[in-house]
């Protein structure tokens, strides 16, 4: 089966990947629900409270990062 991976931390899109249907966990950072296309300076990030993707301006990602230096 065909799955999504995402930064368990930041929820930043990884790429995809094939995996036993058994094998798929949000806590692991693996979903089976595919990110959405982004336009030009928009990045999918997962929210696994909602259990869905939203897309975020790479600015604001890079703002936040920024506060954590």
């Amino acid at each position: 089966m065909k799955v999504y991976l995402f930064d368990v931390t930041s929820g930043l899109y990884e790429g995809e990947d094939f995996v036993d249907p058994k094998e798929v966990r949000a806590d692991e950072g693996i979903t089976q629900l595919a990110p959405p296309a982004g336009e030009q300076g928009q990045l999918p990030v997962y929210d696994r409270d909602l259990d869905n993707w939203k897309l975020v301006p790479i600015a604001s990602l890079k703002e936040s990062e920024k506060g954590n230096d």
